[in-house]
């Protein structure tokens, strides 16, 4: 729906224009009306304006002073000039800007609508055109290392939504092979001053990219990837020209561990940065990527000091924790590795974006991967599944308080039992509770939004129909309902099936016709009672939703009353 502002000093040309642009139902426009100069730019500050129709010749503030106006606020506004003056200096004027058309009143109003029927359709078109789309398309190569950044950090954090593919590689300019295994190294850089600024640790971060790429380039492929935390993840694959025929695995660790303690003295000499690493034990295909990084986030957690750079091998580091702590791990499972995966990442955005948006299924199946795994673990001294409960739990109360359903729920839930895992007998027992809590979430929020929806909708309903003589633009609407404009009309519509206009102009009529059947009651009154400025206005609203005038209707009740008599 777009925004049409007319705006004369001429209060008849208003009036008219105003009726029959309101009565054009095929160009879906919602229309604004203007005295002056002033009261348009009122109208400028309280909407967003897409067309305005305007005298140029208006006192105080003219159309050109307008024009001013609107392209300050609303640049990309479309302006037609209405004017009863022929003189070229003021058309001159007008066509300097862009956007902007020139149309005489002695033309007639069906030139009027015609020039901004087409006003529409260029909107439309350029919309459809998409310019801004086009301009990034057009400039993409600028932005690989964000397309990059963003894929891979979704890649780790298991985003089943990713396509892995040489086309979806190729896409987003990855040059890497994505039918091959891949080498997976997380760093992390362990110190840095405490002065340092926003801008200088992302030139560090960029620093330690470039010399990783630099150093692995006669030999590897490599993609790095700066995370948070500072840390840093680096794919890698052996190139073309480089093989590794015997061993393959193990000549690329030795390979990788002795370009990455390069990359280290760099980093500690020129950058004043310490680094350590976590090297795979070997390549892994690309479907393994998020289960392999919570194993390296593992792996730099256990280090034995904080600063002092190391590169911890896998492979080795398991040999050698077997060795010195056999019993480490030993109750260790599937279940309680992916729930510790999951807690590595902390990472509920797909949760919140699914009960924000009620998308139930897409929810449940967020949900489940906390929830299976947590149902499986028998040990109810489970350290990692206490911290997945809590986790839950602390979901839970913030969706609770963020969609304000506190009040719903201080009855039928206990917080103190709630938040204590001592309630259940197993984490099976906890697990279902969980998926009960989460139908209890989706139906009290689904109420509360119905009824949000409807005491909007009532209120809407209740003030045009105590106000039908006030201004009822949906500007003003959103205005008492603290809604957009936009997002108000189609609130309207999705809910009643009905469009907003139609709820109003419908009151008009219905209050009309009260009105008419007392005879006492001037036309003209009643006219402004309803909403409209004139009669002859008012005349052709009735006659076009009745098929009658509001006298015939008038003659019509009177003839209907003695009848009865």
């Amino acid at each position: 729906m777009y925004r049409l502002l007319i705006a004369d000093d001429e209060e008849i040309i208003v009036n008219g224009l105003y009726d029959i642009f309101s009565s054009l139902e095929n160009l879906e426009l919602d229309v604004y009306k203007a005295y002056s100069g002033e009261e348009a730019i009122q109208w400028l500050g309280r909407t967003r304006i897409d067309i305005a129709l305007t005298d140029i010749n208006m006192p105080e503030i003219d159309g050109l002073q307008l024009l001013d106006e609107i392209k300050k606020r609303w640049p990309w506004c479309r302006v037609i000039f209405l004017t009863g003056h022929s003189e070229f200096n003021y058309a001159y004027k007008a066509i300097q800007y862009s956007n902007v058309k020139y149309i005489l009143k002695t033309e007639g109003y069906g030139k009027i609508i015609k020039t901004v029927e087409r006003v529409i359709q260029e909107l439309k078109d350029e919309n459809q055109t998409n310019e801004l789309i086009q301009n990034a398309k057009d400039q993409i190569n600028l932005a690989q290392d964000l397309f990059c950044q963003k894929y891979f950090y979704a890649l780790l954090n298991n985003d089943n939504s990713l396509k892995i593919n040489a086309e979806e590689f190729e896409r987003l300019f990855i040059h890497l092979n994505a039918d091959e295994p891949v080498m997976l190294i997380l760093g992390e850089i362990l110190i840095l001053p405490k002065t340092i600024d926003f801008w200088e640790k992302n030139q560090i971060m960029y620093s330690i990219k470039q010399l990783i790429v630099r150093y692995f380039a006669m030999h590897i492929n490599s993609l790095v990837v700066p995370l948070k935390d500072e840390k840093i993840a680096v794919f890698a694959q052996p190139s073309k020209i480089q093989s590794y025929p015997d061993q393959p695995y193990d000549s690329m660790s030795v390979f990788l561990k002795g370009t990455l303690e390069m990359v280290q003295s760099a980093c500690r000499e020129r950058l004043n940065a310490p680094v350590s690493f976590a090297l795979a034990e070997k390549p892994c295909k690309w479907e393994e990527i998020a289960e392999k990084y919570v194993s390296l986030i593992d792996l730099l957690n256990y280090q034995v000091g904080h600063d002092m750079e190391t590169i911890i091998d896998e492979r080795e580091f398991r040999k050698q924790r077997q060795t010195f702590t056999p019993s480490f791990g030993a109750n260790s499972n599937t279940a309680t590795t992916l729930l510790q995966g999951l807690l590595f990442r902390k990472d509920l955005s797909n949760l919140y974006h699914s009960i924000e948006t009620g998308e139930e299924q897409d929810y449940y199946d967020s949900l489940r991967r906390w929830i299976e795994p947590l149902g499986e673990i028998q040990d109810k001294n489970n350290m990692i599944a206490l911290e997945a409960y809590q986790t839950i739990i602390t979901f839970f109360l913030s969706c609770v308080n963020r969609f304000q359903l506190a009040a719903r729920f201080s009855d039928s839930l206990n917080l103190n039992w709630l938040y204590s895992s001592e309630s259940y007998a197993t984490w099976k027992e906890a697990a279902e509770h969980l998926f009960e809590l989460s139908h209890m979430i989706f139906s009290v929020q689904k109420e509360e939004q119905s009824k949000r929806t409807n005491d909007t909708i009532n209120f809407v309903r209740r003030h045009i129909e105590n106000h039908l003589s006030e201004d009822l633009s949906l500007t003003s609407l959103s205005e008492k309902t603290y809604l957009n404009p936009s997002y108000l009309s189609r609130l309207y519509h999705q809910t009643t099936g009905h469009k907003l206009s139609t709820f109003i102009e419908n009151s008009r009529i219905k209050k009309a016709k009260e009105l008419l059947e007392n005879p006492y009651e001037k036309i003209y009154e009643i006219a402004k009672k309803v909403g409209y400025d004139t009669a002859a206005s008012f005349t052709r609203f009735f006659k076009k939703a009745e098929g009658i005038s509001p006298q015939e209707y008038r003659d019509s009740c009177i003839t209907t009353k003695r009848l009865k008599n």
